[in-house]
């Protein structure tokens, strides 16, 4: 959208990549740190190093399963790619959010999970697979 000033449904993948990134870090798409920086600016390097311990909102006291919360944040990275034909479908994102719950469910009883805070049903219902195409996660639109 920023550089078409276009709304499309790849524009709104990119807009729910930076929830799920908001939702797995406790931070606001834009903040201050010494400076004024996007989330996905200063999350990518930190993926790339692989480092999720450092991005993970402290307030889940630790208490995820590094793969659940792996999946989210890769499937937030290729919501945010720069090149909207490289981002997945709704339909797709589901699928793999659907993967990283089925893993958080093992998520000792009272453990903080980030993934079942995530609006699943509220997803379903925007997700149809007439209006998104193919499930294949990385098909150019």
């Amino acid at each position: 959208y920023f550089r078409t000033n276009m709304l499309t449904r790849k524009s709104d993948v990119y807009s729910f990549g930076v929830v799920l990134f908001e939702l797995i870090t406790g931070r606001p798409a834009i903040f201050k740190t010494d400076e004024t920086v996007h989330i996905v600016q200063w999350i990518t390097p930190k993926l790339l190093q692989e480092d999720i311990v450092s991005v993970v909102d402290p307030r889940f006291q630790g208490q995820y399963n590094q793969s659940s919360i792996w999946i989210v944040a890769k499937t937030a990275r290729k919501c945010t790619a720069e090149k909207a034909a490289t981002r997945p479908t709704m339909t797709d994102i589901l699928n793999r959010l659907k993967e990283a719950l089925e893993i958080e469910d093992n998520v000792p009883e009272g453990g903080n999970s980030i993934v079942q805070n995530l609006p699943t049903s509220a997803l379903w219902s925007y997700c149809n697979e007439s209006d998104y195409g193919s499930t294949s996660f990385l098909e150019p639109r």
